[in-house]
């Protein structure tokens, strides 16, 4: 809450109830919890020393530009854990003393109101959670996760209504200015600590010595995160002092800079840059003007028309300027929006005369925040001034001669404008969110939708191939095996025959096609494997199942690929990442809605191996159907050939090293598909079980990572790729070390991150090198050679397991897994500076090889 507050008497009635309200809900449901959970005589001991713990952390707040939060939080959650109810209620309001005292630095009503939401926002949890019984290796994470997200929830909800009401300001303003990504991030990782607290307290009189160095590590981090807050803000105050002194100079431009850099921040705000982006655009705002140190007073306070040769003179600031910048690491960044500050996007402006693109995106802000300050401002050569609405109009007019049309748009939208009619539009460098992905690019969620609906049927067609084969021949564990090599051997022939073919044939007349054509096979396989006859699945013609499967899996080598060719054509360049992302996320989730439905139809049906093939097929039907209203889907070209696709995807430079890694890395992690499960026997004496826990935790790992690969800006890179399989790498190798449940259920965890960030980078580099004649042939390469190296390392990995054990397996691929991550970290150390843009970058890298040995001209 802000340091200063209104007394209780100024605020209007809905406030004054709304703040009461809370007090007495705070005491009722203290009361409450008390009467459902009280606090037995051997808690008292672990209370108070969590108590204890809850204060010191209350006096060390975290503060953030959007928010605060205290370290006492995991301390609460641990609390609500071991004694919901009444326990964490009395803790919340003896325990939050913050070091404002009541009536000095603090109204009462705000002593009072922040310890009934404290009560109030953790017993309500603690006590819906406590419902939840069970293993504690499934309950804890449950109960641990579901605690933090109702206390994180109520707290930004509770908090953000009373500070409405203080500042008598709107609710929803209120709270997106409180949910920074910093605070929520950081406030809920805290929050699930508590969960790990609590389970050191689990451990007895050695959990108790350990717990205060968790807690002191968070003290640490609280440390360096205070530290580093009061750096930045040093920072910017440095930064104003700097500009207010070069404005100073000019006793026309008084504050120009602060302005210019507070109105270029909102502009970049307004294009969605990302958050580091827009504090470089104030920094670079800030010191735009820095290189007038270098020109004489008398030019820059001349009260007439400059001369030519004084105008010269002046048009040498930005190049001052962005040489001194230059000289400062730690502001490299910000010299090219600097220097580039004053050029026009028809080549008219100076020092270089850049055009269009090449002109860093960061200064094209720059350009129109200075402008704006200018015209509406008092300055040496304009003493009139024009009002808002006169400047941006006057701005406006100059678009796509002047000024980037994008910039300009974002100008007239915080003046509630609406955007200009012009077509030739540069890429704005956009922070891209799943949601507008999806938003903005209709016929891709069409796409997404189909695969997701098809996505729900694999798993039944999956379960019913193995429960018929299983049961047809007494538990005979090499006719599965035989299925799954009928499967594979079927994807490496069509994708070394007909690799080509998503390139030469229309692709959604294929896609549509090939997925009716599987629907079909569905519905009759039941029939020619006579499966649900009177004798039951072992009178079963089950053999018939192996050339079905042969089928079915040459089809999805040419489908799988041949949706994958598709997104770049339904998605911009700078989104196929996200799409990706989506498609990984999207899939994970439909696959184990299909496992849990294929158990559901196991379980009350009679003729359920028949229901799971046609419900399959029905799936098929549906994806047909939905990609049949796409507009189109690419491709289509007849002098594209079938044959070949390993060739002409070799050919492509660009892709070569993806092809290599992925191809390794795909070796790599199958040898973990035997060792998991000699793992699981080897750490638990409920192997099976243990199994089945570790797969849903892959799961949810792979969940983790495709939802985090989307929130990367470069994802189609060698560092994104060298990132994922480092994860991987470096926590299979802790496997190794640490081979307990507990510890292998966590670092499996992490582990499995790293996989969908991987993948998702490795499928949008291949894409982003081919184009639209050879995509398909890419991604059907591609799909072949990632399944081919998984049969010979799952093979590996057998071996490795029968000779060595499963954890010498996962040394052995963690360890291959790292120096393949170190070459593409060190292959893809170079990236574009999206508020510099890749068109500036190239033009310097071409003047350098011309061996010009200056800037950008």
């Amino acid at each position: 809450m802000p340091a200063k507050l209104p007394p209780f008497r100024d605020f209007h009635l809905p406030a004054q109830l709304y703040v009461g309200g809370v007090i007495l809900a705070g005491v009722i449901v203290t009361a409450l919890g008390w009467l459902l959970h009280p606090v037995t005589p051997d808690q008292i001991p672990t209370l108070l020393y969590l108590g204890i713990g809850t204060q010191i952390g209350a006096l060390l707040p975290i503060r953030w530009k959007a928010g605060m939060q205290t370290v006492s939080d995991p301390l609460l959650v641990a609390t609500g854990l071991f004694a919901p109810g009444g326990g964490v209620g009395i803790v919340a309001w003896l325990a939050l003393f913050d070091g404002r005292v009541p009536g000095r630095g603090l109204a009462w009503w705000a002593f009072f109101f922040n310890r009934a939401m404290g009560a109030c926002i953790h017993v309500i949890p603690s006590l819906l959670v406590w419902q939840i019984t069970g293993p504690l290796w499934w309950t804890l994470p449950v109960r641990a996760i579901l605690y933090v997200m109702m206390t994180v929830s109520l707290n930004y909800v509770m908090t953000a209504r009373v500070l409405s009401y203080a500042n008598r300001s709107s609710f929803l303003d209120m709270l997106a200015q409180n949910i920074g990504p910093s605070t929520l991030g950081s406030t809920v990782v805290l929050g699930f600590s508590g969960g790990i607290l609590f389970l050191l307290l689990k451990a007895g009189v050695v959990g108790y010595i350990m717990a205060p160095g968790l807690f002191g590590f968070v003290l640490a981090v609280r440390g360096n995160v205070a530290d580093a807050q009061r750096q930045g803000e040093l920072t910017n105050q440095t930064l104003d002092l700097a500009a207010q002194a070069l404005d100073a100079r000019d006793r026309y431009t008084e504050s120009h800079s602060i302005r210019v850099s507070e109105l270029a921040g909102r502009l970049g705000e307004q294009l969605e840059l990302g958050d580091r982006e827009c504090e470089l655009i104030r920094t670079a705002g800030s010191l735009h003007d820095l290189g007038k140190i270098g020109v004489r007073d008398d030019i820059l306070n001349k009260p007439g028309p400059l001369t030519e040769d004084e105008w010269e003179i002046m048009r040498r600031h930005p190049d001052i300027g962005a040489d001194m910048i230059a000289q400062h690491s730690a502001l490299a960044e910000v010299a090219p929006l600097v220097r580039h500050h004053h050029e026009r996007w028809d080549g008219s402006g100076y020092p270089a005369g850049l055009t269009g693109d090449v002109i860093p995106f960061g200064a094209r802000i720059l350009a129109v925040a200075d402008s704006f300050d200018t015209i509406t401002g008092p300055r040496l050569y304009r003493q009139s001034l024009m009002t808002p609405l006169e400047g941006v109009e006057d701005i406006s007019r100059r678009a796509d001669r002047w000024y980037d049309p994008n910039v300009v748009d974002a100008l007239r939208e915080l003046h509630s404008l609406k955007p200009l009619d012009l077509a030739n539009r540069s890429q704005v460098p956009r922070r891209i969110s799943s949601l507008r992905v999806l938003r903005a690019n209709p016929w891709f969620g069409s796409l997404l939708t189909a695969i997701g609906i098809s996505s729900i049927g694999d798993p039944l067609t999956l379960v019913a191939t193995l429960v018929l084969i299983y049961t047809a021949t007494n538990h005979d564990a090499r006719i599965v095996a035989l299925a799954f090599i009928a499967q594979a051997l079927a994807t490496i022939a069509m994708s070394s025959t007909l690799g080509g073919v998503a390139d030469k044939l229309p692709r959604k007349p294929l896609i549509v096609t090939l997925e009716l054509v599987r629907a079909a096979i569905l519905v009759a396989t039941p029939i020619l494997t006579q499966v649900d006859k009177a004798a039951g699945p072992t009178g079963a013609r089950w053999w018939m199942i192996i050339p079905i499967l042969f089928v079915l899996a040459s089809i999805n080598a040419i489908v799988q690929p041949a949706r994958q060719a598709a997104i770049p054509g339904l998605v911009p360049a700078g989104q196929i990442g996200k799409a990706n992302a989506l498609v990984v996320a999207t899939t994970m989730i439909a696959g184990a809605a299909g496992y849990a439905l294929a158990g559901a139809v196991l379980s009350l049906s009679q003729q359920s191996l028949t229901m799971l093939f046609w419900a399959d097929a029905a799936t098929f039907a549906l994806a047909a159907l939905i990609v049949l209203g796409i507009p189109s889907l690419g491709s289509g070209m007849a002098s594209a050939r079938v044959s070949g696709a390993l060739k002409r995807t070799w050919s492509i430079a660009t892709a070569r090293p993806h092809l290599v890694i992925g191809t390794l890395a795909a070796f790599l992690i199958p040898i973990s598909f035997p060792a998991l499960l000699a793992l699981a026997y080897k750490v638990a004496a409920n192997g099976g079980q243990a199994y089945s826990m570790l797969e849903v935790v892959i799961s949810l790992g792979v969940l983790a990572g495709s939802i985090a690969v989307g929130r990367f800006t470069a994802i189609g890179s060698m560092r994104t790729v060298g990132a994922g399989l480092f994860l991987t790498g470096i926590f299979s190798v802790a496997i190794f070390v640490f081979p307990s449940l507990i510890a292998i259920v966590l670092l499996l965890f992490v582990a499995s991150i790293g996989n969908p960030i991987y993948t998702v980078a490795n499928q949008t580099a291949l894409m982003e090198a081919a184009d639209a004649s050879n995509r398909g042939s890419v991604m059907a390469t591609r799909f072949g050679l990632v399944q081919t190296a998984s049969i010979v390392g799952a093979a590996a990995g057998g071996l490795i397991t029968s000779g060595f054990g499963p954890l010498a397996a996962y040394g052995a691929l963690g360890v291959g897994l790292i120096l393949l991550a170190l070459y593409a970290l060190a292959a893809g150390r170079s990236t574009v500076n999206p508020i510099v843009g890749a068109a500036y970058e190239e033009a310097q890298v071409k003047a350098a090889a011309a061996g010009s040995g200056s800037r950008v001209t």
